[in-house]
C-alpha cells in the first residue's frame, strides 16, 4: 500500500510546471522531453492514486473536457504518426467530456503525443493519442484541465471508504 502524500507531492510538483507563466522559457529540446515526460509520470500516479482509493469519488468520477478529431481513414504507424493533419480531421473538433481514468490511460498507453505552446509560450494542449484510438480519432487535451486535475487529487485525502465483496469476481469493490 503507498502512502499517498508522498505521490500527491508530486502531482503537486508536476501541476506547478505547467502552469502559465508571465514569461515561459525558450522552447528547448530539452524543455519539451521533460514535460511529455512529467504528464507521462503525472498521469501513472493519478492511475494508481485511483485504483488504490487514495483520491475521493469526486477526483474520480470528475469530468474533464477534452476534444476529439476524427481518422482520416489511413493507417496510423509509427512511419507516419507524425503526420497529423494527414491523418486526422484537424478542422472538426467534437467537444468530449472523460474521467480522468480514461484521460491517464490514453496518456499511459500513448502512440503519438506532442506538447504544445500558444502564442505567449506557455505549454497550451497535448495532442495525443493512445495505440488503441489511433486509428479512430486523436485527443486534444488542455494543460489547464490537467493543472487542475492534478491540484485537485493532490489536495484529495478521502476521510472514508464504503466497499463491498463481489462474489463474482471474489474481490472488493468501492462504491
Amino acid at each position: 500500500m503507498i502512502e499517498s502524500c508522498y505521490w500527491k507531492e508530486e502531482l503537486r510538483r508536476i501541476a506547478v510546471s505547467i502552469r502559465r507563466v508571465a514569461k515561459p522559457p525558450r522552447w528547448s529540446e530539452r524543455a519539451h522531453c521533460v514535460v511529455e515526460r512529467d504528464l507521462m509520470i503525472g498521469f501513472f500516479l493519478l492511475r494508481r492514486l485511483i485504483e488504490l482509493n487514495k483520491v475521493s469519488s469526486a477526483t474520480r468520477d470528475r469530468r474533464l473536457r477534452v476534444f476529439s478529431y476524427k481518422a482520416r481513414g489511413k493507417a496510423v504507424t509509427l512511419l507516419n504518426g507524425h503526420r497529423i493533419s494527414e491523418l486526422y480531421d484537424m478542422e472538426n473538433e467534437v467537444a468530449k467530456t472523460k474521467k480522468p481514468l480514461y484521460v491517464s490511460n490514453q496518456f499511459i498507453h500513448t502512440y503519438t503525443s506532442f506538447v504544445l505552446r500558444d502564442e505567449s509560450r506557455n505549454w497550451s494542449d497535448v495532442l495525443l493519442v493512445s495505440d488503441f484510438d489511433r486509428n479512430d480519432c486523436i485527443w486534444r487535451v488542455p494543460i489547464s484541465a490537467i493543472e487542475s486535475l492534478f491540484l485537485e487529487a493532490s489536495e484529495d485525502y478521502p476521510h472514508e471508504v464504503e466497499m463491498k465483496f463481489n462474489p463474482r469476481s471474489g474481490d472488493v469493490r468501492t462504491n
